[in-house]
């Protein structure tokens, strides 16, 4: 492999940004992962997604899974799905701007522990 085939490659397995609209339009296609705490989850977090840990979905959820990260502003949830990559996870997705961006575009959060 050359080292520009190997450039390219290494980029298109970067962690894909996602706006609210595009997450919203996509989200019966992708496991929503909420990387925040039990609190944070508790208190909103967008309909359908799940608080897993990072053991859990090693564990639990196949690395061809098309899955998105997401977090109050997006940070930690970029931090994570960069990690997720270097796992060997093929379809990762970081919610642009957060849950902060996804209520900011209009749409509802879902409160308490169910998903």
């Amino acid at each position: 492999m050359t080292a520009k085939s190997k450039r390219i490659s290494q980029k298109s397995s970067n962690p894909v940004l996602l706006t609210p609209a595009q997450l919203k339009s996509r989200q019966n296609h992708l496991l929503v992962v909420d990387i925040r705490g039990r609190l944070e989850y508790w208190l909103g977090h967008i309909p359908g997604a799940q608080r897993l840990s990072r053991s859990r979905v090693l564990r639990e959820i196949s690395k061809e899974q098309a899955i998105v990260l997401t977090c109050l502003s997006g940070h930690r949830s970029a931090i994570a799905a960069q990690w997720f990559v270097t796992q060997g996870y093929r379809q990762v997705y970081n919610l642009q701007g957060g849950l902060l961006a996804w209520q900011s575009a209009g749409y509802a959060l879902r409160r308490g522990h169910r998903p």
